[in-house]
Protein backbone atom coordinates (compact mmCIF):
# COMPACT_ATOMS: atom_id res chain seq x y z
CA UNK A 1 0.00 0.00 0.00
CA UNK A 2 1.65 3.43 -1.20
CA UNK A 3 2.37 5.57 1.91
CA UNK A 4 -0.49 8.35 3.00
CA UNK A 5 0.60 11.72 3.39
CA UNK A 6 -0.44 12.21 7.41
CA UNK A 7 -2.73 14.35 8.12
CA UNK A 8 -1.87 17.15 10.88
CA UNK A 9 -4.33 17.48 14.07
CA UNK A 10 -4.18 19.82 16.88
CA UNK A 11 -5.94 18.64 20.31
CA UNK A 12 -8.54 21.39 20.84
CA UNK A 13 -7.48 21.91 24.73
CA UNK A 14 -3.75 22.79 24.32
CA UNK A 15 -2.60 25.64 27.20
CA UNK A 16 0.85 24.83 26.77
CA UNK A 17 1.20 27.32 24.11
CA UNK A 18 -1.18 29.92 25.02
CA UNK A 19 1.40 31.40 26.68
CA UNK A 20 3.18 32.33 23.53
CA UNK A 21 0.72 34.63 21.97
CA UNK A 22 -3.17 34.58 21.45
CA UNK A 23 -2.89 33.50 17.99
CA UNK A 24 -0.52 31.08 18.34
CA UNK A 25 -1.52 27.15 17.51
CA UNK A 26 -0.64 23.99 18.55
CA UNK A 27 2.43 22.74 16.02
CA UNK A 28 1.04 19.79 13.60
CA UNK A 29 1.83 16.64 14.21
CA UNK A 30 1.96 13.69 11.89
CA UNK A 31 0.64 11.12 13.62
CA UNK A 32 0.24 8.85 10.49
CA UNK A 33 3.78 8.53 9.87
CA UNK A 34 4.80 7.58 14.00
CA UNK A 35 4.73 2.99 14.91
CA UNK A 36 1.86 2.16 17.00
CA UNK A 37 3.85 1.98 19.77
CA UNK A 38 5.21 5.54 20.01
CA UNK A 39 1.45 6.55 19.04
CA UNK A 40 0.87 4.20 22.69
CA UNK A 41 3.31 6.28 24.27
CA UNK A 42 1.77 9.36 23.31
CA UNK A 43 -1.78 8.15 24.25
CA UNK A 44 -0.66 7.39 27.78
CA UNK A 45 1.54 10.22 28.47
CA UNK A 46 -2.28 12.39 27.32
CA UNK A 47 -4.16 10.44 30.05
CA UNK A 48 -6.02 7.44 29.44
CA UNK A 49 -9.42 7.93 30.72
CA UNK A 50 -12.06 5.54 32.56
CA UNK A 51 -13.91 4.21 29.41
CA UNK A 52 -10.70 3.85 26.37
CA UNK A 53 -13.08 1.26 24.30
CA UNK A 54 -15.90 4.90 23.86
CA UNK A 55 -13.24 6.53 22.40
CA UNK A 56 -13.51 7.98 18.64
CA UNK A 57 -10.76 8.20 16.07
CA UNK A 58 -10.84 11.61 16.44
CA UNK A 59 -10.58 11.56 20.38
CA UNK A 60 -7.40 9.22 19.91
CA UNK A 61 -5.78 11.79 17.64
CA UNK A 62 -6.68 14.24 20.25
CA UNK A 63 -4.81 12.61 22.63
CA UNK A 64 -2.06 11.41 21.01
CA UNK A 65 -1.24 14.79 20.22
CA UNK A 66 -1.83 16.20 23.25
CA UNK A 67 1.21 13.39 24.63
CA UNK A 68 3.30 14.56 22.12
CA UNK A 69 2.77 18.41 22.50
CA UNK A 70 3.39 17.19 26.33
CA UNK A 71 6.29 15.18 25.78
CA UNK A 72 7.97 16.20 22.70
CA UNK A 73 9.00 14.03 19.88
CA UNK A 74 12.12 12.73 20.78
CA UNK A 75 10.96 11.50 24.41
CA UNK A 76 8.10 9.84 22.98
CA UNK A 77 10.59 7.87 20.50
CA UNK A 78 13.24 7.37 23.56
CA UNK A 79 10.27 6.05 26.03
CA UNK A 80 9.32 3.94 23.23
CA UNK A 81 12.39 2.22 22.27
CA UNK A 82 12.94 2.22 26.44
CA UNK A 83 10.01 -0.03 26.73
CA UNK A 84 10.67 -2.23 23.66
CA UNK A 85 14.42 -2.69 25.27
CA UNK A 86 12.47 -3.54 28.45
CA UNK A 87 10.13 -5.81 27.19
CA UNK A 88 12.52 -7.81 24.75
CA UNK A 89 14.90 -8.55 27.82
CA UNK A 90 12.08 -9.54 29.87
CA UNK A 91 11.36 -12.10 27.38
CA UNK A 92 14.08 -13.05 26.62
CA UNK A 93 15.11 -13.75 30.28
CA UNK A 94 12.25 -15.56 31.18
CA UNK A 95 12.07 -17.56 28.13
CA UNK A 96 15.23 -19.71 29.27
CA UNK A 97 14.48 -19.59 33.11
CA UNK A 98 11.15 -18.52 34.43
CA UNK A 99 12.45 -17.28 37.86
CA UNK A 100 14.97 -15.35 36.35
CA UNK A 101 15.59 -11.86 37.91
CA UNK A 102 13.34 -9.27 35.62
CA UNK A 103 12.81 -6.80 38.47
CA UNK A 104 14.80 -3.93 36.61
CA UNK A 105 12.64 -4.84 33.84
CA UNK A 106 9.49 -4.68 35.54
CA UNK A 107 10.88 -1.33 37.38
CA UNK A 108 11.32 0.33 33.64
CA UNK A 109 8.03 -0.72 32.25
CA UNK A 110 6.13 0.03 35.20
CA UNK A 111 8.05 3.53 35.34
CA UNK A 112 7.16 4.07 31.71
CA UNK A 113 3.33 2.64 31.82
CA UNK A 114 2.38 2.59 35.56
CA UNK A 115 1.03 -0.77 35.24
CA UNK A 116 0.63 -3.96 32.77
CA UNK A 117 -3.04 -3.19 32.15
CA UNK A 118 -2.49 0.77 31.59
CA UNK A 119 0.31 -0.17 29.00
CA UNK A 120 -1.84 -2.53 27.25
CA UNK A 121 -4.79 -0.24 27.24
CA UNK A 122 -2.37 2.58 25.59
CA UNK A 123 -0.76 -0.27 22.95
CA UNK A 124 -4.46 -1.37 22.07
CA UNK A 125 -5.10 2.02 21.37
CA UNK A 126 -2.25 2.90 19.67
CA UNK A 127 -2.71 0.00 17.35
CA UNK A 128 -6.32 1.49 16.64
CA UNK A 129 -5.31 4.80 16.04
CA UNK A 130 -2.53 3.92 13.72
CA UNK A 131 -4.22 1.28 11.68
CA UNK A 132 -7.26 3.79 11.10
CA UNK A 133 -4.36 5.88 9.77
CA UNK A 134 -2.53 4.05 7.89
CA UNK A 135 -5.46 2.14 6.76
CA UNK A 136 -8.18 5.02 6.24
CA UNK A 137 -11.12 3.29 7.72
CA UNK A 138 -12.10 3.11 11.19
CA UNK A 139 -11.70 0.03 13.43
CA UNK A 140 -14.12 -1.45 15.95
Amino acid sequence: MPDQPAQPVSHPNVSAHASAGPHLAPPAVPLGTLPYGELAVAISAAGIPANPNELTVDQLKALATAGIIRLGLAEIHRRHEESRAANTSYCAKTRVDASADVSVEVTTIRRIWGSGRREQTAVNLGWRLGHTLTHRHPTP
